[in-house]
């Protein structure tokens, strides 16, 4: 019993220390991962699969924060991945969420949000500069699983689907005036100095870390 408590002990140990060892991005594209597989296989009320095959683009924050009283603001860091014409999904690109609210409001929450984006218009009006959720393009909360089945013929009219839990539950979160904005700086630690947005799309010249073919596994 003693000699099994120390091997677990051992064990936990090696996993901190491999975690800690870590970058900050490497941690944003594993908190990214875990996010999705969340997002794809919760019960009953889990992404539909076939909003999941029209997407053109996947922005996910993990462990956004929205904090207020009366002037309230929220905040995240992500990542973006965008399919490409041969239907293969890209490298993550990394991006922030801010936004601000109005109105009664007080305390602290915290979700994991995924976007879901139908169309290439707005990716690249996001890859260009920035992109404000409601202005450059609709959003609506996304559908459940339960409500749309695969065989299914829906008009999905929104631009971009959004998707947020909280402590395990599906929430229904307003993100309309949310600005999302790409991370330069950390594309540049993560891909190298050089490495432009389009270079990471495309996977052209930039060294990939392992973490990546963790989370691109799940889009399969």
């Amino acid at each position: 019993m003693i000699k099994s408590i120390k091997l677990m002990l051992i064990f936990m140990s090696i996993a901190s220390i491999s975690l800690f060892a870590l970058s900050n991005e490497e941690k944003r594209v594993l908190s990214a991962t875990a996010t999705l597989n969340n997002m794809l296989h919760l019960p009953e009320s889990s992404m539909p699969h076939i909003l999941f095959r029209k997407a053109k683009a996947i922005a996910i924050i993990p462990s956004s924060y929205k904090i207020g009283f009366i002037l309230g603001g929220r905040y995240g860091e992500g990542v973006i991945c965008v399919k490409g014409d041969d239907g293969k999904w890209s490298n993550p690109v990394f991006l922030t969420l801010k936004g601000g609210s109005i109105g009664f409001q007080a305390g602290v929450q915290v979700a994991d949000i995924v976007l879901v984006f139908k169309s290439r218009k707005s990716i690249e009006g996001l890859i260009d500069s920035r992109f404000t959720l409601g202005l450059d393009g609709s959003i609506a909360v996304g559908p459940l699983g339960r409500e749309v089945g695969a065989n299914t013929d829906v008009s999905f009219r929104s631009e971009v689907y959004s998707y947020s839990i909280s402590q395990g539950l599906f929430l229904g979160v307003s993100l309309s005036g949310a600005v999302l904005e790409i991370d330069k700086k950390a594309n540049s630690r993560f891909y190298g100095h050089d490495a432009t947005v389009t270079d990471i799309i495309r996977n052209y010249k930039v060294k990939v870390p392992a973490v990546v073919s963790k989370l691109k596994a799940k889009f399969n």
